[in-house]
């Protein structure tokens, strides 16, 4: 099984041939909005238009489904505890000192909502851009270089790290080993031996890493880079349409 995993999806459309950084502003608008503009309505409409956005661009409908499915169990608790803590509106049950309120209810569904079309909104730029490009445009705006890389290997290794872990647990339930059964006592220390194999592999690659780092001169002189980023006419139009359009909405929402 191989360790490469990523978040990008490769390929040749509109959104992929944008410059980094306009993804980034448009992202940033975005999330400005979903606080500025907190409207039920309004932020539904944003996360349809933000999944047609990625669809057009070739990102497969089950991208984006993945991603409210891994959200799927924050979004049920906010769902049911969330209402329980708004205090104004009409009661419509009371259990004790707690009260469900329509104005909990609204609530609620807003924070839920907010939650599932930020994150969609923050891994826009991830789906149609390689993790490197993306922190380059993070440094062209002035991100510290070093805190580009950091992010930039956070980005690459961390879903490896899961990958590694599915690995060693079906090698592991190829021999006949059996993680994850019994009670829930049982079923975490059944998990050890899983998390031992996956602790040394990871060791091993971090010193890897740091070789290969070491060896490419790292921190010993004055970076170059391969494939630089340059903003083009259609990048700064997209970037000015986003600015105006987002704009345009905190007006009206006023």
């Amino acid at each position: 099984m191989s360790l490469s995993t990523s978040v990008y999806v490769p390929r040749q459309s509109w959104l992929h041939d944008l410059d980094p950084r306009v993804k980034l502003w448009a992202a940033l608008a975005g999330i400005a909005l979903c606080f500025l503009a907190a409207r039920l309505p309004f932020l539904v409409a944003l996360y349809i238009v933000t999944a047609l956005a990625l669809r057009s661009s070739g990102i497969p409908w089950s991208r984006t489904r993945s991603i409210f499915q891994a959200l799927l169990p924050f979004t049920l608790l906010i769902l049911l505890l969330q209402p329980w803590f708004f205090l104004s509106g009409a009661t419509l049950v009371q259990i004790g000192p707690l009260r469900l309120t329509t104005d909990g209810l609204l609530g609620a569904a807003l924070l839920a909502v907010r939650a599932n079309v930020l994150a969609l909104l923050a891994l826009m730029p991830l789906l149609t851009t390689p993790e490197d490009r993306v922190i380059l445009g993070m440094v062209k705006l002035g991100l510290p270089y070093r805190v580009g890389l950091t992010i930039t290997l956070a980005l690459r290794y961390l879903p490896s790290a899961s990958a590694l872990f599915n690995m060693v647990r079906q090698a592991q339930e190829a021999r006949g080993f059996s993680a994850g059964s019994g009670r829930w006592l049982a079923k975490a220390r059944s998990f050890f031996p899983v998390l031992i194999a996956v602790i040394i592999a990871s060791i091993r690659l971090s010193d890897q890493l740091t070789l290969s780092m070491a060896v490419r001169g790292l921190g010993s002189g004055p970076r170059s880079t391969w494939r630089d980023i340059q903003m083009r006419a259609t990048d700064w139009l997209a970037a000015g349409v986003v600015g105006i359009v987002a704009g345009a909405v905190v007006a009206l929402m006023r």
